[in-house]
């Protein structure tokens, strides 16, 4: 049974137009990888290290307006939810503006469902292959030409970057990389350490992967491959900056030597994106919002599929990338 820990504020009084200065460690044990749909019956969570309370009703991400502690005005979604004991919850998104001290505003939409899992990024000091060979992935700018699967370079369409602070770290370890150590993929790959958030997807490459989806090459989490031996949530608090690298396709390109995937746009891709992300990649690129969603660089299985590959690959002491 899947465990997330992630930090929450309770809903109090009118709850909106009201300023939060405490937040909750809420700690979520449930069958699956998401919360969905009208409701999810199979999941409990603890808030503070307290009892455990089933959730009840709908999961909703709801797009509030707020003032952060700075005086600066955002729009985000954040995740709310119910528990049995009579508690309201939101949870800001990964990498948000919203901290302790901020104030909510209004009620903008909401849809029902969110997931647990949301950003998808390389941290600063990445190399990445490149035309003019490999590229600390903080020094690539619009236009510079990257190295695909394919063999061809395609031009950076933008290089996007967030900052999280270690206070932010140490308050919701969900927000932590994860570390790839060198070699742990197979092949030698990665020929350095890559610490990467917790949903950017490797490509797996191998023979399991292909009698379980009929292509020997799949996306997946990086969060999912922790089963496996040297990939590893980074334990150390310490500052860290995340990078989106934008193409006008998703591509497989080349992290630290290991095939990895670009940013995946499309409808359903961009809400994985923090909201201010999201947003600033519609104003500039509002065309974006029309790509095809369904035509991922590679197969990415379900959560669950992706789980079983990865142990499948753990019990047979199979390398995931296997390259022939």
């Amino acid at each position: 049974m899947p465990t997330h820990t992630f930090q929450v504020f309770q809903w109090s009084g009118t709850g909106y137009n009201a300023q939060y200065n405490t937040s909750h460690t809420a700690v979520f044990n449930d069958d699956d990888d998401s919360v969905g749909g009208s409701s999810d019956a199979n999941e409990t969570v603890s808030i503070d290290g307290g009892a455990s309370n089933v959730t009840g009703g709908s999961p909703y991400k709801i797009s509030v307006n707020f003032t952060d502690t700075d005086g600066n005005s955002h729009v985000e979604d954040f995740n709310f939810f119910y528990t049995s004991d009579g508690g309201w919850y939101f949870a800001p998104q990964e990498g948000s503006a919203f901290t302790e001290g901020a104030t909510f505003g209004n009620y903008q939409s909401h849809t029902v469902g969110w997931d647990y899992d949301e950003v998808v990024c390389f941290t600063s000091g990445t190399l990445i292959a490149t035309k003019q060979g490999k590229v600390p992935v903080e020094k690539l700018v619009a236009g510079d030409l990257v190295l695909t699967s394919s063999g061809d370079y395609k031009p950076l369409v933008m290089n996007m970057c967030r900052t999280l602070s270690v206070e932010t770290l140490t308050k919701n370890h969900k927000m932590r990389p994860i570390r790839i150590t060198a070699g742990a993929l197979g092949n030698g790959l990665p020929t350095r350490d890559l610490l990467v958030s917790r949903q950017h997807r490797m490509m797996v490459q191998s023979k399991i992967a292909e009698r379980m989806f009929g292509s020997a090459e799949a996306l997946v989490s990086a969060v999912k491959l922790t089963m496996l031996p040297g990939i590893f949530v980074e334990r150390d608090d310490a500052l860290v900056t995340y990078h989106h690298l934008l193409f006008d396709t998703h591509e497989v390109i080349f992290a630290e030597d290991a095939p990895s995937e670009s940013l995946f746009t499309g409808e359903e891709a961009l809400k994985t994106l923090a909201p201010e992300a999201k947003e600033e990649i519609l104003a500039l690129f509002p065309e974006i919002a029309e790509m095809v969603e369904s035509i991922p660089a590679r197969h990415i299985p379900s959560s669950r599929n992706q789980k079983r590959l990865v142990a499948r690959h753990y019990s047979n002491q199979q390398p995931v990338l296997r390259l022939s």
